[in-house]
């Protein structure tokens, strides 16, 4: 008899490292057919693709097997097979929203949870330290924090916190609602950011002219029910009725 002996594909599959959870799925190029046979290269296991697309995500956390079947034309084929090692991602947590006074101080509180965590909050303008979970902010304006936590397998996460910025109303003593689209309001400033603030303005012989409670979303044009109050001094209590915050009183002047 005749007997044909026909190429065999010799597979290689060099050792695949460990990945982090949160990394992003990744084509397998370990594996190959190192006869240079025409076929086709499957991949099998936990979380890839027959294409060798591995998703850690999808596969979880542990070690799992990954097969590579190369099948030649000719019908033979090789396999070999390795592990791939998926390690945790750690959870962080950066807080809560908050609110702080300009010029005061909060401590914000955030925690995580993984294997010899390491901590970074960026910025670090208006920390006292940036590698613990808890430091002690004081920012100047409001500000978005990032904590990022690495574990000691090189895995990361990361969340966010805003600290907003609550500064002294600046109220101007004067402005000119006469039209012309200039100062035409009285604009008291940062004032919208107290939701409860309450306003109020009154004549040199003391009737109520104007009020506002529960903040100060449409400033004042000058007018009382819709007529333009005449040029003239008047005397206004701001109420920021925050914590922290004293009431502001002075004299406006309207100009026109």
């Amino acid at each position: 008899k005749l007997i044909s002996v026909i190429s065999a594909p010799k597979v290689v599959f060099s050792m695949l490292p460990d990945v982090c959870q949160e990394n992003p799925p990744f084509k397998i190029t370990q594996a190959s057919e190192e006869n240079s046979l025409a076929g086709t290269g499957l991949f099998y296991g936990k979380g890839v693709s027959p294409e060798g697309i591995f998703n850690p995500a999808a596969a979880g956390v542990g070690t799992h097997i990954i097969k590579y079947v190369f099948t030649s034309l000719n019908g033979c084929a090789d396999s070999l097979s390795r592990e791939i090692k998926v390690m945790p991602t750690p959870t962080v947590y950066a807080g809560k929203d908050t609110v702080v006074l300009q010029g005061g101080e909060i401590r914000l509180k955030g925690t995580a949870a993984g294997s010899n965590l390491s901590y970074k909050w960026s910025p670090s303008l208006g920390l006292n330290r940036d590698d613990i979970p808890d430091p002690v902010a004081s920012p100047f304006d409001d500000m978005t924090y990032t904590l990022t936590v690495t574990s000691d397998q090189g895995c990361v996460s990361m969340d966010k916190v805003f600290v907003k910025v609550l500064k002294e109303p600046e109220v101007p003593n004067a402005f000119s609602p006469n039209g012309d689209g200039m100062n035409d309001l009285w604009n008291i400033k940062y004032l919208e950011s107290y939701s409860n603030a309450s306003v109020k303005v009154f004549s040199r012989y003391g009737a109520l002219v104007y009020v506002s409670n529960g903040g100060y979303a449409a400033p004042w044009n000058g007018q009382m029910n819709g007529i333009d109050l005449p040029s003239g001094t008047y005397y206004y209590i701001v109420d920021p009725k925050t914590k922290g915050r004293k009431l502001v009183s002075g004299f406006v002047t309207i100009l026109r």
